[in-house]
């Protein structure tokens, strides 16, 4: 793609920017979103203990806990990709031309990224869930995404982390079952997320254009490994011991559950078929993603 390309795709992105976008501090957007007992936090399916022994052994008021406790970890991990996205790429972009299309564009992206931030930790206080501690290797972890990492392994990472919860969010803001400031939340964040995916995609693939295939290789690897972090940080051992489970019995559950693993290949679908058409899935990576339940 010309460079004339290129511009005239940031300039669409900006022109989808200004007419379809949400205000996350507009009280309207939860206005129905009323505190409800009964409906789950996500759709039930996509809970890393459904259809085991264990989750059959809970009471349907157990179950609904758990999924909110569930949800709460999910979005907090999308809360922590985003601020590492914005961190990452605002380093980046410090010296960057702020009139050119994609700049312009980057600067939407983040005050997008707030707005859902914002959006999350309002949806999880309105299902009474909180969110857990991570684990330190994640502090490290963030610490490599932000200085470390070449621009092309930060959009693949931010990638990831966007089209796995774009799969699942199509679920959950479709679901009866999911209580409302849920699936509010997971409408806006797909509507918006979709111009995020396409500026990532394009970014990719500017940054791979030329590339030796020594840099595409290790790039994969960076990427799968990043994407295995960010799969396995979705299951926290306090979120269960929070609720009062033993996690050994839990722990136990989801290692033997194919349902789960079925579920987690079917929202990286669509990463897998992007990264292999961008020679980004090497015999390693998908190495990587077997052992991650991605592939």
């Amino acid at each position: 793609m010309t460079s004339a390309d290129s511009d005239a795709l940031f300039e669409d992105l900006l022109s989808s920017a200004a007419r379809l976008s949400f205000d996350a501090r507009d009280p309207a957007i939860f206005a129905d979103a009323k505190h409800d007992d009964r409906s789950h936090g996500m759709s039930p399916r996509w809970s890393p203990l459904y259809d085991t022994a264990a989750w059959r052994a809970l009471p349907p008021a157990q179950q609904v806990l758990v999924t909110r406790a569930e949800v709460a970890q999910f979005l907090g991990i999308a809360i922590w990709l985003e601020l590492l996205l914005q961190s990452a790429l605002l380093r980046r972009h410090v010296n960057a031309d702020p009139a050119r299309p994609d700049t312009r564009f980057l600067l939407h992206e983040c005050a997008d990224e707030n707005m859902h931030s914002l959006m999350f930790v309002n949806a999880v206080a309105g299902i009474g869930a909180r969110f857990h501690r991570r684990d330190f290797s994640f502090a490290v972890f963030g610490w490599l995404f932000r200085y470390v990492a070449w621009r092309e392994a930060v959009y693949g990472l931010v990638l990831a982390g966007e089209e796995i919860f774009d799969v699942m969010q199509r679920d959950w803001m479709a679901d009866p079952e999911v209580a409302a400031a849920v699936r509010q939340t997971s409408y806006i964040h797909v509507v918006e997320e979709s111009r995020h995916m396409q500026f990532a995609r394009r970014n990719i693939r500017d940054q791979l254009a030329g590339r030796s295939r020594l840099r595409r290789r290790i790039c994969a690897l960076i990427i799968a490994i990043g994407t295995h972090v960010i799969g396995k940080s979705l299951i926290n051992r306090r979120v269960y011991e929070d609720l009062g489970l033993d996690w050994a019995t839990v722990k136990r559950a989801i290692d033997g559950n194919e349902h789960h693993r079925m579920m987690f290949r079917r929202a990286a679908e669509p990463l897998m078929d992007f990264l292999s058409r961008e020679e980004l899935l090497d015999r390693g990576s998908r190495w990587i993603y077997r052992k991650s339940n991605l592939l």
